[in-house]
């Protein structure tokens, strides 16, 4: 590196040696090896995906690879999927909420008891359910932005309130009753797969066209990155936390509508499992297609990665507390991938600056 102020050595019309010799493999062999790694990292779990299906219909072909099943399996995660995606604003931001799988609770509580025991309309149901879930998010968010509290711990005190509010509406009943027209608009299928798993693919699509083309998702990836950074770049920080926590409760709410429009009813006490697997998916997903950065398409591929294996392994005879331990496994191991690849990122910075 030349200072400034230095005198200038004579540029030589022979080709540095050691220049040469430094650079190593040669520039299209590097190109293609890091292509190779790169697509690795972009479709890792894709490929993933398609091992792990073919493994299945090895060993059980007559009732895992069949249509009917992975029919079944594409339309009976849709709730869940849209649970998943649910994780991803806040998660952009920078941000953990742990009340998700409550809000999703609320939203179909409401709905349930508005639509089913009082006769409201699905319209106004479908509305204020809405309505409560984000403002839960709103809660969440001012306390955790304004107030300066951990959204973590946030999350989970509003996640259990909540939850108890939840109780209280449905008296500890399962709700049911809703509208069959509501029910069909959930259920009526195309190619074999019910509208549910369509409305998924939508919210995946809308998510990942603000991310991509909008100054704000922009922004709030940017602000997921490095907070003060992004303060310092003239990013409106807090507001975009705020939208992030709300978005989130938002989706979460909608999950819950699902929930209820495919199932015909809602028990309470049935969300909370949910949880897991949704930020498992989410954490998973920010390692596929923009690796290092939470994504909404990312999500939806390892959460039917994920519900594939839980799918598969029952199948087997396996009981259903694979269930639980497969999913903790995969956040577990996604978390330590996670922070592998940060550190291995450190290192090979260091390595390029040395």
């Amino acid at each position: 590196m030349t200072n400034l102020g230095s005198v200038e050595e004579p540029v030589s019309d022979k080709p540095d040696s050691k220049a040469k010799n430094a650079s190593g493999p040669s520039s299209p062999e590097l190109f293609r090896q890091r292509s190779k790694r790169g697509l690795l990292a972009k479709y890792g779990i894709v490929i993933a995906w398609i091992i792990e299906i073919a493994i299945f219909a090895i060993v059980e072909t007559s009732s895992f690879f069949t249509p009917s099943n992975f029919k079944e399996i594409a339309s009976s995660q849709a709730d869940l999927v849209v649970l998943a995606l649910a994780v991803v604003p806040t998660l952009a931001v920078g941000e953990v909420d742990l009340s998700v799988a409550s809000v999703m609770a609320l939203s179909a509580t409401i709905f349930g008891r508005m639509n089913g025991s009082d006769h409201y309309s699905v319209a106004l149901s479908f509305i204020v359910a809405l309505l409560a879930a984000m403002v839960t998010g709103l809660v969440s968010g001012l306390i955790t932005v304004y107030l300066r509290v951990r959204g973590i711990i946030v999350t989970l005190g509003m996640g259990t309130l909540v939850l108890g509010i939840t109780t209280e509406i449905s008296h500890s009943l399962t709700v049911g009753g809703i509208s069959l027209a509501f029910q069909n608009a959930m259920n009526h299928q195309i190619f074999g797969i019910s509208y549910a798993f369509y409305y998924a693919v939508a919210i995946a699509i809308i998510l990942w066209y603000m991310f991509r083309h909008t100054p704000a998702g922009r922004w709030m990836l940017f602000l997921g990155f490095n907070r003060e950074v992004a303060r310092l770049s003239g990013i409106e920080v807090s507001r975009l936390r705020l939208m992030g926590f709300v978005l989130g409760s938002l989706i979460a709410g909608l999950a819950g509508i699902v929930s209820i429009g495919v199932a015909g009813g809602a028990d309470p006490s049935s969300f909370q499992p949910l949880l897991l697997p949704a930020f498992a998916a989410s954490f998973l997903g920010s390692l596929i297609f923009t690796p290092g950065r939470v994504n909404a398409f990312g999500s939806l591929v390892a959460l039917y990665f994920l519900a594939t294996g839980v799918v598969g392994i029952q199948l087997l005879g396996v009981g259903s507390w694979i269930d639980d331990a497969f999913y903790g496994g995969a956040l577990v191991v996604t978390v330590a991938l996670s922070g592998l690849s940060e550190l291995l990122g450190i290192r090979v910075r260091k390595g390029s600056t040395a």
